[in-house]
């Protein structure tokens, strides 16, 4: 099939499917429009993009209780095809995605998007650097790219169902953690990076010391804590400590293998 624009839509916290959806895009095309909704002012889903039969889509978010986050539902919901090729991409952090990526085929599908391939992703786990903390590397997104070339070169054809493997009715989503906010330390340098990046948009611009809304809406996303220039940023709670534990001790090892669907 013949792509010449490709459009790459994506959630990301901490890069991880950013990095991904570049790589993917750039190797078929020099032509990429970015529609990067991971702040609340690039969330409003009456402003979410249309697309055409001759437009092509890499869509890509990340894996969140094996699910598809609920804070990017109303924003997918809203994206428009019209027997628009699309490529649906899930990124985790080396648990597993469980239904999310079957969950992103159905909902492109339905919303007029002929989804005709997929790929179940590996990144940091965004609580860790102990899990897949290098990820994705070199070798994640030269394979990533490759792909793509693949996806490009046969027919584009729809998926048939079950290709994509994952549960109809999905599984009901994994436990969430109880509300917790992100905390500073004095190593504070004030720069705003923190408050600039937050997803939900619960961090103080004029003073990124500060939560404001009473961070109701933090999705533990940890984009605060990773991209810090020093450090300041953390959780404390003895909850959060035990889940990290939790996590690290259920699947820092061994990392997990990328996975393609076409």
């Amino acid at each position: 099939m013949e792509v010449k624009k490709v459009s790459l839509v994506y959630f990301s916290a901490t890069d991880v499917d950013k990095k991904y959806a570049l790589a993917m895009g750039n190797s078929i095309s020099s032509d990429i429009i970015e529609y990067n909704f991971t702040l609340p002012e690039n969330r409003d889903p009456a402003k979410a993009p249309k697309f055409g039969k001759d437009d092509f889509v890499i869509i890509a978010l990340p894996v969140y209780g094996g699910r598809v986050p609920y804070f990017c539902l109303d924003y997918v919901n809203a994206l428009k095809g019209e027997e628009t090729p699309c490529v649906v991409v899930a990124s985790y952090g080396n648990r597993h995605y469980d239904d999310a990526l079957v969950e992103m085929e159905d909902i492109m599908t339905v919303n007029g998007f002929k989804v005709i391939a997929g790929a179940a992703v590996v990144g940091r786990h965004s609580f860790s650097d102990n899990i897949a903390g290098s990820r994705p590397d070199s070798k994640d997104l030269e394979g990533a790219a490759e792909f793509m070339k693949l996806v490009v070169a046969k027919e584009g054809n729809a998926l048939s169902k079950g290709v994509i493997p994952g549960h109809r009715p999905y599984e009901v989503e994994g436990s969430k953690p109880g509300p917790m906010i992100p905390s500073t330390t004095d190593a504070c340098i004030k720069c705003g990076i923190c408050a600039n990046n937050c997803p939900s948009g619960i961090i103080s611009k004029e003073d990124p010391t500060k939560i404001v809304n009473e961070g109701k809406n933090c999705f533990l996303c940890h984009s605060c804590v990773t991209k810090c220039p020093v450090n300041a940023k953390v959780f404390n709670y003895d909850a959060y400590d035990q889940m990290i534990a939790r996590c690290e001790a259920g699947f820092a090892k061994p990392d997990r293998e990328n996975e393609f669907f076409m």
